[in-house]
């Protein structure tokens, strides 16, 4: 198996180094702190979608 791997479009190394466990600026420890926060960012936007929407039929109940 060679070093470096597909992730989505892009080709990444596994490791910078030979640290383990893997260090802070290895490209895989990245990928995935960037993914989480990407899945952060669309749990907070779909929960606040969610709310305004309970909002807005709160509103139309009470007039």
């Amino acid at each position: 198996m060679s070093g470096a791997r597909r992730v989505g479009k892009v080709k990444v190394k596994k490791k910078c180094c030979r640290s383990t466990p893997r260090c802070k600026s290895c490209p895989v420890v990245v990928l995935l702190k960037a993914r989480e926060k990407a899945a952060k960012k669309a749990a907070k936007a779909a929960k606040k979608e969610r709310k305004e929407e309970k909002e807005k039929g709160k509103k139309k109940t009470a007039a």
